[in-house]
């Protein structure tokens, strides 16, 4: 039978989310990582701090990506995806020239149904039945 609180208390949460991806200083690309508690390094037992990004190898057994390796370990970059989502303003997030095209995308859409939203409003109190 599980034991309750402690350390077993949190062993059914997650440690660790997505945050991307890193561009690795050997060139290759590598899925980002940020901790969501408190972690420690599988290369070195370098504390990765709650959230702190780190990225992970493939352990060799299982081939699956369990070894955790901090930004000491293995030098990073973060590229694309959600960080650069997080860290633009809005303003970079969209250029002024592609925003005034995506407004008249939408209005091109929204324009009949404007118009006749228009001709109904001049209708007082007829509910629509008579449209």
């Amino acid at each position: 039978m599980k034991k309750r609180g402690g350390r077993d208390a949190r062993s059914g949460q997650p440690h660790s989310e997505r945050a991307g991806e890193a561009l690795l200083d050997t060139g290759a690309r590598a899925e980002l990582y940020r901790a969501l508690l408190d972690l420690t390094c599988s290369r070195c037992g370098t504390l990765i701090r709650e959230g702190d990004l780190f990225t992970r190898e493939a352990e060799p057994a299982s081939r699956l990506p369990l070894v955790r390796c901090c930004r000491a370990c293995v030098p990073f970059s973060p590229r694309g995806g959600l960080l650069d989502a997080l860290f633009t303003t809005g303003d970079e997030a969209q250029p002024a020239h592609e925003a005034e095209g995506g407004r008249a995308k939408v209005m091109s859409r929204l324009g009949p149904a404007l118009a006749a939203r228009g001709k109904r409003g001049g209708e007082e109190g007829g509910g629509g039945a008579g449209a």
